[in-house]
């Protein structure tokens, strides 16, 4: 009963960070336009793997290759170790010697290649840049559309560690937050650290508009 409990507090924490990074993500994204051949070559390469992905060909073994090894970097931080990973377009397990919410959800809201490319992307020389954006694009993308097509199965890893509700607004909240990570290595319109300042000070207004009205509701 106590962590039924905590998880209803915790999805409406996360329900009202979620509306809040919708809304400010959804006003970032009204006034950015593309500026430069690495900007145009990441728009390249999301809209071309959308194509692949509805007209040629779902690449599962990659997603659940990422997946398994998304499990497994997330428990390192944690003190947790990875062993006995298996991988097949059917699906995939890898052992965990730790686990919380985090590592059974990361998965869904981690972009692990997209992030990859994100690194490479910093270190590579000026001319490389191009490409690897294209790449970036591709992966991005690639994450998105991989993680709805396996939400349309049953995912165990959305009740291993936590509750069912919490866990979808959880990997929503998450993914408009790496997304917005993700963005804004290309884009010199999306400031990061400015989508995430405004997020919280928007969840403050509308935690704060709730009490409002429920005040005047009572009267």
């Amino acid at each position: 009963m106590i962590k039924k409990s905590i998880f209803i507090m915790l999805s409406v924490i996360a329900g009202i960070l979620a509306v809040s990074a919708t809304v400010e993500f959804g006003r970032m994204m009204s006034g950015f336009s593309i500026r430069n051949r690495e900007e145009l070559s990441f728009a390249a390469g999301f809209a071309a793997y959308i194509l692949v992905h509805f007209l040629l060909y779902k690449p599962v073994f990659m997603h659940v290759m990422a997946h398994e090894l998304t499990h497994a970097l997330w428990a390192l931080p944690f003190g947790g170790r990875a062993d006995d990973m298996t991988i097949s377009t059917k699906g995939g397990r890898v052992k965990v010697s730790k686990t919380n919410f985090l590592i059974s959800l990361a998965p869904y809201f981690f972009p692990l290649y997209a992030m990859a490319f994100a690194l490479i992307y910093f270190i590579a020389r000026d001319e490389y840049r191009v490409f690897i954006a294209f790449f970036m694009g591709a992966a991005l993308s690639f994450h998105i559309a991989l993680t709805l097509f396996s939400l349309r199965s049953s995912q165990s890893d959305f009740h291993a560690d936590s509750d069912f509700v919490f866990s979808i607004i959880f990997v929503y909240l998450m993914n408009i937050i790496m997304i917005s990570l993700v963005l804004t290595v290309l884009f010199k319109d999306i400031n990061f650290i400015t989508f995430m300042k405004n997020m919280f000070v928007n969840s403050a207004g509308l935690v704060a508009g709730v009490f409002k009205a429920a005040n005047e509701a009572m009267k």
